[in-house]
């Protein structure tokens, strides 16, 4: 079989056949590139806005060539803003809440170790204590004088405990207006 096109005239076709190939590709991929800025834009722009909303909070930056005591400086001032705003409830809380938990460990009977304090302020606040207790007879006296004492609205200690089962283990949770 043979070509019934000049040689010319085969090579313009060929020509123009690279030519469109290239055209389409470079739009194929042009749309591709379109697609994935479309795909990436949200996160693009959560990153901006987190990072003008850390600006904006931010301490003013000190000059790139500091010395170390200034950097040293900066490190505590950012250390005591985030001590700040944890306590922050504690401190603006209409009562003491160190008032309560001293109340609560004052009532604890001997035997009884607390492993943790977890305070939640408000006007159903709440004073949960975990620990630990040689024996049930411990967690029930420690309950009892809570009760009693008239600070709390109420004293809840699940069953398990009471009964003996968790090992001495209990968790106290307490609450009132703190």
């Amino acid at each position: 079989m043979t070509n019934v096109l000049p040689k010319e005239s085969l090579e313009n076709v060929w020509t123009s056949y690279r030519s469109r190939l290239i055209l389409v590709g470079s739009v194929v991929f042009l749309a591709i590139a379109f697609l994935a800025h479309l795909a990436l834009l949200p996160a693009y722009i959560a990153l901006r806005i987190e990072k003008s909303a850390q600006n904006q909070s931010a301490v003013v930056p000190a000059p790139p060539d500091t010395n170390p005591q200034d950097k040293a400086n900066k490190n505590d001032i950012t250390r005591a803003k985030a001590l700040l705003t944890g306590i922050t409830p504690i401190v603006s809380a209409s009562s003491s809440p160190t008032e309560a938990i001293g109340v609560a460990l004052s009532l604890r009977p001997k035997g009884v170790t607390l492993e943790s304090i977890n305070f939640v302020s408000g006007q159903n606040g709440s004073i949960t204590l975990i620990g630990d207790s040689a024996g049930r007879e411990g967690i029930n006296q420690y309950r009892e004088a809570l009760s009693k004492g008239g600070y709390f609205k109420s004293v809840s200690v699940p069953v398990g405990a009471l009964v003996g089962s968790e090992g001495g283990k209990f968790t106290l949770t307490l609450t009132g207006n703190f």
